[in-house]
């Protein structure tokens, strides 16, 4: 499966070396006895590997894959319905992918879930939702990814699920505490407390504890230019109440922190509250949380890759839904070798090692590599250790087109989608003339 991932897209017609490769492909995706489940399984067990006695975070949240303009092409009833606006065709994705907060680095999913939304289902109103248990809701999603990331990092030191907003849920709370995994999610919601005060009046009637500085990325779509913002942070114990339509049997309350990070004097300014199991009683402790939240980029940076910046996956022509979720689950894993690339070279250590990311195989044929990829100056060496994953993504960057001077720009995540995708094609061939060679 590896020529999957090799072409600019997720056209098999172009990553396939030849047609018994391209129908080798098909059958593989359209074969009923490989499931989605197991296809996650597989995604999911090394990361239970690799985080033992980490501390880790689980960054989650949902993209939608949008297949409207296959609508006439894909077969109906093949797990494709309707996607946010109720009317194109297509499938979400909802991921949690785990980060060793000690390294910065992405270690791999603790929890993949793929859904669509019927297509002649009832609205909300006629359903009832707001009454719906939440496991009845789409909203689960989020409860889902805490519990399979419990049961996945059971073995890690600790673990901390991050969310956004939607993340936002009475019940995610309740049921991570009993599980003694900690949840950190942007509040949506002025909640009613123990304390007689909504949680916003207990925010803004609580000490400001210090301030810092941070740097705000440029947005060219946004037309937003990078710069300098000032924080002032607050932080406070509460206990929130029970929402009253909630007729289940969770606690009537739990004890949260909130914790709000705000720019002063600037109306359309910074202002992250962010609600969260781990107990904060000091600046410190609350600019760590703010920092946790802000690590949300790293998710996002893995839909972009998986999407229109990188494998392109809502140009597939496959003509099923089965088909084009099980190809999802398969770029999923090049998306996370370019995420763990791009963090390594970017990093000032040059611990990690290039096992990470690749095979014992992978690395041999990377040493061969480099041997034709330096320079005859010291300027194109690879200056990193043998062996690291710094030193492998030097190498791939160079397969993909980067230049390999330090003074020009490190390489991004494109050039090393592009160079991981050569690397592919490059291995395969000498795969296969390693194995001609020892007949």
């Amino acid at each position: 499966m590896k020529s999957l991932f090799s072409s600019q897209d997720s056209s098999i017609r172009q990553a396939s070396k030849n047609k018994a490769a391209q129908k080798a492909t098909y059958r593989f995706l359209n074969n009923e006895n490989v499931t989605e489940q197991e296809l996650i399984s597989a995604c999911c067990e090394r990361t239970e590997i690799l985080s033992k006695g980490k501390n880790v975070l689980v960054l989650n949240d949902t993209t939608e894959i949008n297949l409207q303009r296959h609508r006439g092409r894909i077969e109906s009833g093949t797990g494709i319905g309707l996607v946010g606006n109720n009317t194109d065709i297509g499938f979400f994705a909802h991921l949690g992918l785990v980060v060793d907060i000690e390294a910065y680095q992405a270690i791999g999913y603790s929890s993949i879930n793929l859904w669509s939304r019927e297509i002649d289902k009832d609205t909300k109103e006629i359903r009832g939702y707001r009454k719906l248990a939440v496991e009845e809701k789409e909203s689960y999603k989020w409860i889902k990814c805490c519990n399979d990331s419990t049961k996945v990092l059971q073995d890690a030191a600790s673990i901390t699920v991050v969310g956004d907003r939607e993340s936002d849920l009475y019940e995610l709370f309740t049921d991570a505490k009993k599980q003694s995994t900690h949840v950190l999610a942007r509040n949506r919601i002025n909640r009613k407390t123990s304390e007689g005060s909504k949680l916003h009046g207990i925010l803004k009637n609580a000490a400001l504890c210090g301030s810092y500085k941070i740097q705000v990325s440029g947005d060219k779509r946004k037309q937003r230019q990078p710069r300098e913002a000032l924080l002032e942070v607050k932080y406070s114990e509460v206990s929130i109440q029970k929402p009253s339509n909630k007729k289940d049997d969770r606690p009537q309350s739990v004890k949260v922190w909130i914790v709000e990070a705000r720019e002063p004097n600037k109306q359309d300014g910074i202002c992250w509250r962010l609600l969260t199991t781990h107990e904060v009683t000091t600046f410190e402790e609350a600019v760590q949380i703010v920092e946790w939240y802000q690590m949300r980029w790293f998710i996002e940076q893995v839909f972009r890759l998986l999407k229109n910046k990188g494998y392109q996956i809502e140009n597939s022509e496959l003509g099923t839904g089965w088909a084009l979720r099980k190809l999802t689950l398969l770029l999923l894993q090049n998306v996370l070798r370019v995420m763990q690339m791009l963090l390594a070279y970017n990093s000032a250590s040059e611990e990690e090692d290039a096992g990470l990311a690749f095979t014992t195989h992978e690395i041999e044929c990377l040493t061969l590599l480099n041997i034709r990829n330096e320079g005859k100056t010291e300027k194109l060496k690879n200056p990193y250790r043998p062996n690291s994953l710094k030193w492998a993504t030097w190498i791939v960057a160079r397969v993909g087109g980067w230049s390999g001077y330090k003074s020009q720009r490190p390489p991004g995540p494109i050039t090393l989608k592009n160079g991981l995708d050569k690397f592919n094609q490059i291995f395969i061939g000498w795969m296969m003339a390693k194995d001609v060679g020892t007949q």
